[in-house]
């Protein structure tokens, strides 16, 4: 009896395989997007509390950091020097944003709004959350930039 080979890919060529990696690409991106619209327009438009689309804010959360750490690993994103001016300043911008859209999100978007000190906890969160994923981005990368150097060698 023929053994059957059940991976729709093992039959493409190469341009087929390109184009059909791009296709999941866009989509898998669309699809993230998709979810950070839902629980944005859940969170200020309906006024939903955190634990009403926690779950999806958690698969996001995780998806797209592992998403990163792949890409950067494989070395599809491909990082030359890590300076470390380059990275304070990708860790400022990102915590200026970050402290931007909670301001906005609690004392615009919200009629009660929060006080300084509920908004300083909430600062405090953002600068090491902020931290956590810019360290766990170098790392891979890092060790991607490794696993490279192995392979050439």
């Amino acid at each position: 009896m023929k053994a059957t080979n059940k991976n729709p890919f093992s039959k493409l060529d190469e341009r087929n395989k390109q184009i059909a990696g791009k296709i999941m690409v866009v989509m898998y991106l669309l699809t993230i997007l998709a979810m950070q619209g839902i629980i944005l327009y859940r969170q200020l438009v309906l006024g939903q509390e955190w634990n009403d689309f926690r779950d999806l804010a958690i698969l996001m959360t995780f998806n797209s950091l592992f998403l990163v750490s792949a890409l950067l690993y494989y070395g599809a994103v491909q990082v030359r020097n890590l300076k470390l001016k380059s990275v304070l300043l990708i860790y400022f911008v990102l915590i200026f944003l970050g402290s931007l859209f909670t301001y906005a999100k609690y004392n615009l978007f919200r009629d009660d709004g929060l006080t300084w000190d509920q908004l300083w906890d909430k600062f405090v969160l953002i600068y090491i959350i902020t931290g956590i994923i810019l360290g766990f981005f170098i790392l891979f990368s890092l060790l991607g930039r490794r696993r490279m150097e192995k392979e050439i060698e």
